[in-house]
């Protein structure tokens, strides 16, 4: 059945399980643990976390804690602890499982990224310490940081976190680049893992430079962000 005319596009929930594991290498991170571990397995696990609610539901609770009020679970699964991924929306969700892309929605994308050489790389980036924005991608977080608008540091509940928001694409794996306001979290967990989130919209405004952006209300406001993300707490109590 064809989609009507002026209708929200739809996107299926697996392009966002490859920006988990940021495009490529959530190939890799799948492939790697289908021929490690069995495909009967790996592929039951991927396809419930993606297309049972309540297995979504279950497994997004375990990686994040809680989740913000007026959000979704369209993707959530692990596989035997090699790669963790997590994607909800504000957006209508839809029965097969994916949601209605409008202007004005939001996603957040979680992943859990294992110890590696170059984890320590992507937090001095976060810090300030790095300032080139190819270290994100070489941990596997495919976002254009080029064009950063603000960075920092938040403490929710004890809870420490960076950001860096930057304007520009976010890697959709398979199905090419989405172009936007992309707030890239660290949560400060302990351990070596990389436990990072994204939350992305529309830009508000791309015809204003980064120092003209108008923050308030958007994902790189501090105040929407400790409201968004004050039910989370992927580092455990």
């Amino acid at each position: 059945m064809e989609t009507p005319p002026g209708a929200p596009k739809q996107r299926s929930p697996w392009v966002y399980v490859l920006i988990g594991c940021g495009g490529l290498a959530g190939l890799i991170c799948l492939g790697t643990a289908i021929a490690l571990f069995g495909l009967g397995k790996a592929v039951k696990d991927i396809g419930d976390g993606v297309n049972d609610p309540k297995e979504r539901q279950a497994n997004a609770l375990k990686q994040l804690g809680g989740i913000p009020e007026g959000y979704s679970v369209v993707a959530s699964l692990s596989i035997f602890g090699l790669m963790q991924t997590t994607v909800l929306t504000d957006r209508e969700a839809l029965a097969d499982g994916g949601f209605a892309m409008t202007a004005d929605g939001h996603t957040f994308t979680y992943f859990r990224i294992v110890a590696n050489d170059n984890n320590k790389k992507a937090r001095d980036f976060f810090s300030g310490k790095d300032t080139d924005p190819n270290t994100l991608s070489q941990s596997g977080i495919n976002i254009d940081a080029k064009d950063i608008v603000k960075r920092g540091q938040l403490t929710i509940d004890g809870r420490k976190l960076s950001w860096v928001a930057s304007r520009g694409k976010l890697d959709t794996g398979g199905n090419g680049s989405a172009e936007g306001l992309n707030n890239a979290i660290l949560f400060e967990c302990p351990g070596d893992a990389l436990q990072v989130g994204i939350w992305s919209q529309s830009d508000p405004a791309p015809e204003k430079t980064a120092e003209q952006l108008e923050l308030a209300g958007t994902v790189a406001d501090e105040a929407e962000m400790a409201r968004f993300l004050k039910p989370m707490n992927p580092c455990g109590k």
